[in-house]
């Protein structure tokens, strides 16, 4: 069937477009406040309709046309006297009404929300947190509340909700007048993938914070107009070549197994980035960033390479992160071979090159109806489903390379890995993971001062990740040739190269380039900015779409990075010309709790506004996309600011707002110079999760500090929790090690109920930090003041009497209570001083904040009972640098 891409583009657009006329509506006089939305989108496209334009690459009065009357409660007639129509046949007028068919159809899969509305939208609403209505508990409604956010550009810190009532109408022009003044010229665009890219860009920039309708009578609005545009333009574009042929033919055109979804997930990921050998702290941690960079970017390849074989746009991924992604497609003819040859060019790929250190899963099922499988509940329960499948691939992964498909039987040959064995002869093992061969030398030496000899993937790692990613501000994405020695000096990050046949390449191999500076390249098809680069003006091609990517490194004042052991020194103060503290590293590993349950069954109970309705199920595409977006946001975007932009004041202003903190003593603790996100390095951030180091010291201040802006970040939410796991290690120790340690950590905390973060051994609900943090304070100066009784002696005792209460509440031995009776004598012996009459003459501030070890039942919950936690804090912190740390926790 012949295929219109001209047509196909001003589809796609259009739908992309269909609903900016509910953010230009709102408050510019030039839409006309009283015009509907649609005509508001219209009136935008006329008013800019010069710069809108390109003949080449779509039809800018088609776009107008279906923007137009893309409503469903417009008809048909209507459209009989719009200048587009007058001229045409009758037969291209039924073509156009299924060109409008399609836009509307996708616009209401994207959003299929309950028909119970208001006649006016209200165009100050602001939009809700998609936070704010997550319950886990059908049994209670949540609370009332005012989480919204205010009209901003799109920017991590603008991401957190506010109290919000409604948007103000200079807020509101101030949006328009920003997204008018940032139209390009796309008349000189020459490639449709750059114009919905940078589409894409203006969108997200200025109406992720715009509800997609505020008409409905609940008055929630939570999904972003932003969301809705982008799913309505994948839906539109597979709608399309679904139905090209009734198009062509202008029939009727089914809504029956019109799309595909397809599921993919990489597996042994943390066993490829942690399993490898420290050979110095310098080239553990480049490693560790680049593997951990290199699996996004295989996964962001992997998105691309299926949505080239389909030819779709990169609208049509409607969900990555974490190594999983979900993407839409059209149900056609062939699809399914195409899908299975992709599968298996993949998996081909990391057994030759990876010898599947990591793997490759996925899986595809047509949709019967969308109308029932991603209308309001259903979206969540499909992909619950494709994800299942995507489990059961596990017990199928690699057999597409090491089985032969049609006799059903394994395939000696494939298991040889001859190309890696060829490789070894006259080779060793590679010295860094061990699972290559080493044919390549490092510049470093080992501990015998002989060179590092490795693999070729050990030797990319660290000499071409690691090294330039620090520096780089683009992801530059092509497809072309690649000569071995391109690969060899790093110039090209190739991720699947390209296939010969009978000596002859077939394909192009996909690449990747590290850019500091923005480079425009016929090759390029796709552009991340991911750092602080500016675009040039006269950009015609590979627009840049940005993306934010949680990539601080720790670096001197001359722009070095910092070694782990410089890092681990920063843990150091000074008092009296003395220098004080452990230099050791704190590791973070933390994840959101329930996440699971949070997309499959955060949306099915009512809140208190929707209890009385008759449907209370909310699961959309656009919520989905809206979700897993601000999820996203906050382990990239968020994470990578604090840490890169210098705002310690602001920080301290936050953590002072801690409910219990004794403020003027944390206030004071604070003021010291270790408090400085800027050293902590990023190993990985993305999804839900994320892995850091730094500072140990640094690192209980930004766990405090992560879990309180997540909280707010996420409305308080009581079903929306982080748990963490924070170890404390040597420089030296090998920071794999260190990670897995953390990881134990994190599990702990699960294991223990969740909400909660374990270090220095104990596992502490997140609202007890705050009593541990201030008897930490109250130990910090008492111990730094010259005559006080509270010192390091007093410490350790008081460790051994924690340690007593623990046979106790643990073992439930009753000599544990001893410890209530030698603590309260240790007080009164060595802490107070008394007179004749029983007077307290000294140590009086100290006897009273000591008997909150004394006073209370002991429980599991107690201050006694997570003591380790403060007298660490406090020993490791007091102690002189140059003395050796015993880590024993």
């Amino acid at each position: 069937m012949e295929f219109d891409v001209k047509e196909y583009n001003s589809v796609v657009l259009g739908a992309l477009l269909h609903d900016v006329g509910k953010l230009l509506h709102r408050g510019n006089d030039d839409y006309k406040y009283s015009d509907s939305h649609e005509a508001a989108s219209a009136k935008f496209i006329n008013k800019f309709l010069r710069i809108l334009k390109n003949d080449n690459l779509y039809d800018i009065e088609l776009i107008r046309m279906l923007v137009q009357y893309h409503d469903t409660k417009i008809k048909k007639e209507t459209t009989l006297n719009d200048p587009y129509f007058l001229d045409r046949s009758e037969e291209q007028r039924k073509r156009l009404w299924k060109l409008i068919t399609v836009v509307r159809r996708a616009d209401s899969y994207s959003c299929a929300e309950r028909d119970t509305e208001n006649a006016w939208a209200n165009r100050t609403l602001p939009l809700d947190s998609i936070f704010s209505y997550i319950n886990l508990n059908s049994k209670e409604a949540l609370e009332e509340n005012s989480c919204k956010y205010n009209l901003n550009q799109f920017n991590p810190k603008a991401c957190f909700p506010k109290p919000v009532d409604n948007l103000t109408a200079p807020e509101i022009l101030e949006i328009i007048k920003q997204f008018e003044n940032s139209i390009p010229d796309f008349s000189r665009f020459k490639n449709f993938d750059d114009v919905l890219n940078k589409w894409l860009n203006l969108i997200e920039e200025y109406m992720w914070s715009v509800p997609s309708d505020t008409r409905y009578k609940t008055g929630v609005s939570d999904i972003s107009l932003y969301d809705h545009l982008r799913s309505s333009a994948a839906i539109a574009a597979c709608l399309y070549k679904r139905h090209i042929a009734a198009i062509e033919e202008l029939k009727s055109m089914s809504r029956t197994e019109e799309f595909i979804l397809i599921g993919g997930d990489f597996s042994g990921i943390q066993d490829y980035i942690f399993d490898i050998t420290n050979r110095g702290s310098g080239g553990a941690s480049k490693r560790l960033r680049a593997r951990s960079f290199f699996i996004y970017l295989f996964s962001e390849v992997t998105i691309h390479k299926i949505l080239h074989a389909l030819d779709l746009p990169i609208v049509c991924n409607l969900f990555s992160t974490g190594g999983k992604f979900l993407l839409l497609a059209p149900n056609i003819k062939g699809a399914d071979n195409i899908l299975q040859r992709v599968k298996t060019e993949i998996e081909e790929e990391i057994h030759k090159t990876y010898f599947n250190q990591f793997s490759f899963l996925m899986s595809w099922m047509p949709i019967e109806g969308f109308r029932e499988e991603f209308k309001v509940y259903s979206f969540f329960k499909t992909a619950e489903e494709m994800f299942y499948k995507l489990e059961t691939e596990k017990i199928h992964k690699s057999q597409n390379v090491l089985a032969v498909a049609q006799e059903k039987k394994w395939n000696p040959e494939a298991f040889k890995a001859t190309e890696m064995y060829e490789a070894y002869q006259g080779n060793s093992d590679c010295k860094i993971c061990g699972k290559g061969p080493a044919t390549y030398e490092e510049k470093d030496k080992d501990e015998q001062g002989r060179p590092v000899k490795c693999c070729f993937i050990c030797y990319r790692d660290k000499l071409f990740i690691g090294q330039q990613l620090p520096k780089c501000n683009y992801i530059a994405f092509g497809k072309g040739n690649v000569t071995k020695e391109e690969e060899d000096e790093g110039k090209k990050i190739v991720i699947f190269h390209n296939e010969k046949d009978g000596g002859v390449e077939k394909k192009d191999h996909y690449y990747v380039e590290l850019l500091e500076d923005y480079r425009d390249k016929e090759e390029y098809y796709l552009i991340y900015d991911i750092g602080n680069g500016s675009e040039k003006a006269d950009l015609t091609r590979s627009i840049p779409i940005k993306k934010y990517y949680a990539n601080h490194i720790p670096v001197d004042d001359n722009k070095k990075v910092l070694s782990f052991e410089e890092i681990a020194m920063l843990s150091r103060w000074k008092k009296d010309d003395k220098v004080y503290g452990s230099d050791l590293l704190g590791v973070l590993k933390a994840d959101v709790d329930n996440l699971g349950l949070i997309f499959s069954k955060g949306f099915e109970n009512p809140s208190r506004f929707e209890s009385g309705l008759p449907d209370i199920d909310r699961k959309t595409v656009s919520r989905f996309l809206t979700l897993s977006r601000m999820f996203e946001l906050f382990f990239t975007g968020w994470i990578g600011e604090v840490m890169s932009l210098a705002y310690k004041d602001k920080v301290t202003e936050e953590l002072l707002r801690i409910d219990g903190i004794e403020k003027e003593s944390f206030k004071d603790y604070l003021g010291g110079e270790q408090i400085d996100f800027g050293n902590i390095y990023t190993v990985y951030s993305g999804g839900d999760d994320l892995v850091l180091v730094g500072p140990w010291e640094t690192m209980i201040i930004f766990s405090v500090y992560l879990n309180q802006q997540f909280r707010k970040y996420t409305c308080n939410n009581k079903f929306i929790t982080l748990s963490a796991g924070l170890t404390f290690v040597k420089p030296k120790h090998p920071i794999a090690s260190a990670i897995k340690q953390a990881d134990e950590l994190l599990n702990k905390s699960k294991k223990w109920g969740k909400n909660r973060v374990t270090l220095f051994g104990p596992t502490v609900e997140w609202e007890q930090l705050p009593e541990l943090i201030n008897f930490f304070l109250f130990l910090n100066r008492k111990i730094n003041e010259k005559d006080s009784n509270i010192n390091p002696s007093f410490l350790y005792r008081l460790l051994e009497y924690h340690r007593m209460a623990l046979n106790l509440l643990n073992d439930n031995k009753i000599e544990g209570l001893k410890y209530l009776s030698s603590l309260s004598y240790d007080i009164g012996r060595n802490i107070v001083k008394w007179d004749k009459e029983c007077h307290i003459i000294k140590g009086e501030e100290e006897f009273d904040f000591l008997q909150c070890l004394i006073n209370g039942k002991p429980s599991r919950n107690s201050l006694i009972y997570n003591l380790k936690v403060p007298l660490f804090w406090a020993l490791y912190r007091n102690r002189g640098a140059e003395n050796a740390i015993t880590c024993d926790f």
